[in-house]
């Protein structure tokens, strides 16, 4: 299994990275830093510095954040991890990095909006240890995509060694049967792991990890 965590100078995801070590085969680090950083750097610098000393200005800066991305690697101890560093726009660097490199998933430990529009499933770590996964099912009418995503889901609580559940949303009895020899069906949420469709993903409680598809 492959994920790509994406990193900018702003936030730095601990817990998705601990997580994927164990997790995951293999880890791509995207280290993204704004173009718009360095226009700052440069905007507030030209007040002290002389103008052939701001012409260095930007290697200097990228040449730091360079640095502190090559670190990360540090922090994986089993997976097989690679670091990609790029200046440019947050969300347009991971959606190219993603069909560059068709990661299983992407790993953050905050809900980032702008990423469900990107093509692959989304994981939103919330540093906790996960013995229960609980899938959400809001429709059975595409019950061939269903059955794909309940077997990646499958995949996914084998690695964490924990118990997956599936709960329908709407309850109805024909919707129960179609499920019923998909897995185990539970008539609550419970968990600390929910997975969910981005057509029907819902908030999810701040301690709960959570995979939208």
């Amino acid at each position: 299994m492959k994920c790509l965590i994406p990193v900018h100078q702003e936030s730095f995801p601990k817990n998705s990275i601990k997580r994927a070590d164990s997790l995951c085969d293999e880890v791509e680090i995207l280290y993204v830093l704004d173009k718009k950083i360095i226009e700052k750097v440069e905007d507030e610098a030209s007040y002290i510095l002389p103008t052939h000393a701001i012409e260095n200005l930007e290697e200097f800066v990228i040449n730091m954040h360079k640095q502190e991305a090559e670190k990360t690697l540090s922090e994986f101890k089993r997976a097989h991890a690679t670091v990609s560093f790029v200046v440019g726009e947050f969300y347009e660097s991971v959606a190219k990095a993603v069909l560059k490199s068709a990661p299983d998933m992407i790993m953050q430990d905050s809900f980032m909006r702008g990423l469900l529009s990107v093509n692959a499933p989304l994981w939103v770590d919330s540093g906790k240890k996960i013995k229960e996964c609980c899938m959400f099912i809001s429709s059975v009418k595409m019950l061939a995509r269903t059955k794909k995503n309940i077997e990646f889901a499958e995949e996914l609580c084998r690695r964490l060694n924990s118990k997956l559940y599936i709960y329908y949303v709407p309850g109805d009895e024909a919707g129960l049967s179609a499920l019923r020899p998909l897995g185990n069906i539970v008539d609550r949420p419970r968990g600390e792991l929910y997975i969910m469709s981005r057509e029907h993903h819902i908030k999810v409680p701040r301690k709960k990890a959570v995979l939208i598809l």
